[in-house]
Parts: C-alpha cells; structure tokens; sequence
C-alpha cells in the first residue's frame, strides 16, 4: 500500500531535521559563548548519581511535575522512540524502540521500575504497567531505549522506565488539584516532614473519570506511598510503601460497519452499537460512533501493594554495600473484551526479593557487583461466561486455571574503565536463572474436555511441569569525550527474557510453536527470547541549548506473540533501525523549543502462515511490523510573556503504519496540537490550563485488525484540564 502523500511529506520533513540534527553544533558555537557545562544527574544506568552526558548510551529525563493530565502514558510518551497507545481508562500498550507490542510480548519486553526495583515480577508482568506508576511522587521519571544495563534483567528488552523518588531530605508540603471534560478529577496532596533524625514524606493521589468520552466508560483510581530515610553512623536508611487501587468500565474497541469489510454478516452487524449500524467511514471518523462502547459489561479491578527497605553501608575501603529487601503483591480481574467470547481474567502474584550491590571506585575502575533474587507465587484464571464462540473454538466455562511458582537467581557485574583522560569503557555481564513450577487446576468438573491438554477444539492446557531457563546478557560501552560539553558514544548489547507464565502456559492447540509425537504444544520448543543491539550516538550540552543525536540497530530472535488466528508463535524474529534526535533549545530568554524526532523501521524477518483462524494474514519476511509508524514526533514550544505568565504550544505527529501483519490495511497516522497557559499567582501558588487536540481531530489512538476486521480505539475530541498548585 501507498504512503499518502500528507504522511510522505511529514516523513521527509521528520528525516531532514534529524540529518539537520548533526549541523546544530556550529551555529551554537558562533552565538554561544563558551561557560561551564550543566547537565542532567541520571541515577537508572548505574544505580548511583552520574552526568548524563557521560552515559554509553542514550536516557531521556522527565519531569512528571509538567504534566497535568491524569494518565502516565502522557507523561512517557514525550521521550524519543516512545510510542504507547492509549486504550481505555487506564489500558494501554507499549513500543518502545518497537512497533507496540500486546500479550506475552508487550508484558515482558519493557521493564517498569520504582526506585530501581521491578513494579512486576519478571514473568508475571501486565501490558498496562503503567497504571501502577505514582508519578505525582516521583522526582524524575527516566527512559532508557532498547536493552537495559547488567543491572537490569528479564523484560528489559526494548527498554525500561524507571520512576524516581524525590530526594527525602527537607520539609515541605504542596496539594494540587485539577477538573477537566468528562467529569475528570484528580487531587494530589504531598508532606514531607523532619522529625529530628527521621524524614517522612506521605503522598496520595485520587483520580477518576466520571463520565468518560466514550458509552459506559469511566475509572476511578486511589493511589498512596509512605516514604522514610534516616542515618545510623555509616549506614542509611530508606523504606517506601506504595498501594494503588483502580475500579474501571472499560469500553473496548470501536467498530463500524465500514470496518467490518465488504461483506459483513447480519450477525456482525448485529453486534455493533446502534449508532455503529450505518456508519459508513472508519469508527474513529464518526463522533457517534467512536463514543459508543460494545461492550458495556466490561471492567478492570486492580490492586498493587510494593514495599522495600533499603540499607546503604560505608564501608572503611571507601566502597558501599547496599541491600535491598522488598515485596510486592498485585492481583486483578478484567474481562478480555479484545478476544471472542470476552472471558473473565483473574491473576495474582506475590514476590519477596532481595537485591545485594557492592559498589566501590578504585580511581582506574569503577564496579558494581551483586546478585538479585526473587520468590514469587502466582495464579491465573480464564473463564467464558458465555456460549461457545466459533464452535467450540472460545468454549463455554473454565480456559485455564493454573499456578505458578517461580524462582529468579541473576548475578552480575558492572564496571567502567578509564582507557585514557577522554575514554571510558563500560562493561557489564549479567547471568539470570528462572525456574518456574508450574500446577494445573482446572478440573474436569469445570468442562465436560479432560482437565489437561485441548478443551474445545483451539485452547491447550499444560499438564503439570518446571521449566528452567537460564541466559545471559552482556555489555559493551564505549564513551569519547570530544570537548568538555560534548561526546560520542557506542552501545553494543543484548537483552533476554524467559518466556512469560502466558506465553507457557495458556497455549492453543493449533499453535506454530511445535509439538511433540502426540500433535500437541509441546512446552521444551520455548526458548527464552533474545535481543542484539548496537546504537551509536553523539551528545552536545551548551548554555540553553542540549541535544542528542542516536542511531540504532536490532534484530530479535525467539519473538513471541500472538498471531492472527489467535496462535501463539515462539521463533519469530524481527529486525528495527533507527534515528534519534532530541533537542532543548532556549531560543531566547523568553522562548524554549523542546522537540523528539524519530525515523526507524520495523521489520518482520521471517515467514508464518497463520492457520485456524478466520484470517489468512500471513507474515512475510520484509513486511513492516503492524503497528509501528516509521515517523513519531513531539514538539513544545514555551513562551514565557511576562515573570509570572507562560504559554506552550504541543505537536504530537504518529506517522502512518500497518494495521495487519500482511500489511493489507493500513491507519493514516494523525497530528494533535494542544495548548497550555501557566500563571504563577505567587511564589509558592500556579494555576494552569490545558487544552488537548484544540484542531478537534478525528484520530485513533490505536488501530489494528482482527480476524479480518478492523478495529480502533479512538481518539478524543477537544477537551480541557484545569490545575491549580499551591507549596505550604
């Protein structure tokens, strides 16, 4: 399919101010003089505080005290290379350095941490992980793209987001709160109190959606930390206790009868909204259409409960040890609107962990050395309420019901060397081994099918098992230190991940992945997935000007992912290249440019036939991965009009891309602008006004295609938030 040539033209735009990128630095240098650098202290890389611009390879930096809006996703979506979509509520799913990712696969290829510590265990994770973040409590948020350090293991793969606590080390207090369209609410109050010896802080977050845009939709959502340092001799001390709770109605996707194709059945047309029936233009095109909700009935009920300890220790050599116990427990229920039959999920999983660093800088070498470990218990049910869905294909009563308990040793080290007064030499190696013990308890009282093996005719239980898997994730930086304000720097490295419990557990009968003698999924053709990365990139900090130039190159083995018959697939592979550039410009003193470009391209490198579904969507080794735009963009341009007063205007640009894997269908891509206006009432007291897709766009914000049929979650119109701040 042809590009259009609105999108052509965005695309080549977007190409030549990243290759303009690159000539930035002599017009700087003609109208900037020379003074001393100040850059961004990044934490997530090392583990301690380190100069950005010294890092080997690329981290974005966010300020969540930016953003007004009630959702993450927002906030995140402002980093290079980021593109999550929004769904419902608080659904959404993830690409980072990727096309976005759903399932097994876009749970476990992004690693989502609070103070350095997985919000999820490694293969219990959840595509909307972010719904679990508290940024209102955070100090920065940072966004590593691609595999993460030797630091971080399973599902650090296309990238990681790590939310970061404040420094906890003055009194302060500060509330806001904040209304907008469809009946939206938030109240954030934060105190931070000296005891003597003993710093607290207490932070809580309620928000919610009343109304919602769309029929039906609407959340409610309560988040809560306790946070405490203090310092005993050599030794401190730093405890975190985090809970959140979200009660939502979900609205899933929007169809109309456009979307359902050239010859639809009276029965699919029959199951679309009223205001669906006769909609002949893409659901998300149609104001009516795009705010009804075909399925009414579902919700999403989460809760998350983390806490850690940290002990940091001085030791007499100058070095630190640090140990970090913690927990976490999370479970849900959600009915899985986006599949036949729409079956109730249950999951739950509890995990005790430790992690153990002893870090210590001999003048040629800095290293961190230690190992992580985690215990987790887990449980996942899958139950259809309703009738059987294409035969026995989605049948009535119990999928799935199984536990799993998992183990995860990983020891590692990582160390930087000075090869000279302008070079330094990162390395790391990591080695993460994962036992599960996995239990099915489906019974043969649920279903009249036998309790292991395929109940209908599709979906396969597992019989009970342990599987291991052990892998090993190396690194090699390199940085060179051009001038004091700029470098260039080299990143070669690979990510792995076990499989997710899902993707072992909850297969298909009909599945690709291989069998055994007996024609069933065969659970020992499941490898762990892999990742080799190579990103080369040049960094620049000036007085009011910073920018970053990267370039990437990806190819992944074992992909695993759902295709589109439903099969579960385990040797995919893939290929992603890319460019990168992010720029924050003070124009003058009274206008700031901040803009993220990125042109990649996402790949499918191998072939697969999809088989017993209704779609003969088949992979071609070459074709563009669905759901992965080659041009992404986001642009801010703050304008300050008097000391108290300022405004800012946004563009957001996805370029177009693939709704299906055989690349028959395609989403046009969309540009929202939005705007802001900030007044400072008093030192210690904002208020402010957003105003989101001011042009009120039609746009989805995510389109894909399923059994032959396109789908959408679709924008919103123009709409308002209105904030106001006040520090005690």
């Amino acid at each position: 399919m042809h590009k259009n040539i609105g999108d052509t033209l965005n695309r080549s735009v977007l190409v030549g101010l990243l290759l303009a990128g690159t000539a930035i630095t002599p017009a700087i240098t003609q109208t900037v003089a020379q003074t001393a650098v100040v850059d961004e202290v990044i934490v997530t890389t090392t583990r301690s505080d380190s100069l950005r611009i010294d890092n080997p390879g690329n981290i974005a930096t966010l300020d969540p005290s930016e953003s007004i809006n009630l959702f993450p996703v927002e906030l995140v979506n402002r980093a290079p290379g980021v593109h999550i979509h929004r769904g419902s509520g608080q659904e959404h799913l993830t690409a980072i350095r990727s096309a976005v990712l759903v399932g097994g696969a876009g749970a476990g290829s992004f690693l989502y941490l609070e103070d350095g510590i997985p919000m999820r265990a490694p293969g219990f994770a959840n595509v909307n992980a972010l719904m679990d973040a508290q940024p209102q409590a955070d100090g920065s948020v940072e966004v590593v793209r691609g595999p993460g350090s030797a630091l971080y293991g399973s599902n650090a793969v296309h990238g990681l987001i790590n939310f970061i606590a404040a420094p906890l080390d003055e009194s302060s207090a500060s509330a806001d709160i904040a209304a907008g369209s469809y009946g939206r609410h938030a109240l954030s109050l934060k105190s931070a109190q000296d005891h003597g010896g003993l710093m607290t802080r207490v932070t809580l977050d309620l928000s919610g959606d009343e109304e919602g845009y769309r029929d039906d939709q609407g959340f409610a959502q309560q988040k809560g930390r306790v946070e405490a340092a203090w310092q005993n001799g050599a030794t401190g001390y730093r405890f975190s206790l985090a809970h959140m709770n979200l009660n939502q109605e979900t609205a899933g996707y929007a169809q109309s009868l456009f979307d359902l194709g050239d010859n639809p059945s009276q029965g699919d047309i029959d199951d679309l909204p009223a205001a669906c029936q006769t909609v002949n233009v893409p659901a998300y095109e149609n104001e009516g259409c795009a705010k009804s909700n075909g399925n009414p009935d579902a919700y999403r009920d989460a809760e998350a409960t983390r806490a850690y300890l940290r002990i940091t220790r001085d030791l007499d050599d100058g070095a630190t040890l640090t140990l970090t116990p913690y927990f976490r427990s999370n479970e849900m229920a959600f009915f899985m609107h986006f599949l036949p039959g729409t079956p109730l999920e249950k999951n739950s999983h509890d995990s005790v962990g430790l992690q153990v660093a002893y870090a210590r800088d001999t003048g040629g070498v800095s290293y961190v050395t230690g190992v992580d470990i985690e215990l987790t218990d887990g449980e996942l049910s899958e139950v259809q309420e309703g009738p059987n869905v294409f035969g026995t294909k989605y049948p009535q009563g119990t999928h799935y019901d199984f536990g799993v308990e998992a183990l995860v040793i990983a020891p590692y080290i990582h160390a930087t060397w000075a090869l000279s007064d302008k070079t330094r030499l990162t390395t790391g190696l990591r080695w993460e081994v994962t036992d599960y013990d996995y239990t099915n308890n489906a019974t043969d009282s649920d279903n009249t099918d036998t309790a292991d093996g395929a109940t209908g005719d599709f979906l396969f239980r597992v019989a009970d098992r342990s599987d291991d898997f052990s892998d090993v994730s190396p690194k090699l930086g390199l940085v060179h230190e051009l001038a004091d304000n700029r470098r260039v720097f080299a990143n070669l490295a690979r990510a792995t991940r076990a499989p997710q419990v899902t993707d072992l557990y909850r297969l298909r009968d009909s599945t690709s992945r291989g069998t055994d003698d007996n024609q069933n999924p065969d659970v020992s053709d499941i490898d762990s997935e892999t990742l080799d990365s190579l990103e080369i990139g040049y960094r620049a900090v000036y007085p009011g000007v910073s920018y970053e130039a990267t370039a990437f190159f990806m190819q992944k083995d074992n992909y695993h992912f759902r295709d589109a018959g439903d099969n579960y697939v385990a040797n995919g592979e893939t290929d992603h290249m890319g460019v990168e550039l992010s720029l924050d410009w003070a124009l003058n003193r009274d206008l700031t440019l901040v803009t993220n470009l990125t042109y990649a391209q996402h790949e499918y490198a191998f072939n697969n036939t999809v088989t017993g579904g209704n779609s003969a969507e088949t992979i071609t080794d070459g074709n563009e991965i669905d759901g992965a735009p080659e041009t992404l963009a986001t642009t801010s341009l703050r304008y300050k009009y008097t000391e108290r007063a300022f405004f800012t205007v946004d563009w957001e640009h996805v370029g177009s891309y693939f709704m299906d894997a055989s690349n028959s269908a395609e989403y046009d891509g969309h540009d929202i602008f939005g705007l802001t206006a900030e007044y400072m009432l008093s030192d210690q007291s904002r208020m402010s006004l957003r105003i989101d897709n001011v042009l009120d766009e039609e746009y989805a914000t995510r389109a894909d295609k399923w059994f032959g049929k396109d789908r959408y979650f679709p924008g919103e119109g123009a709409r308002f938030m209105a904030r106001l701040s006040h520090a005690f």
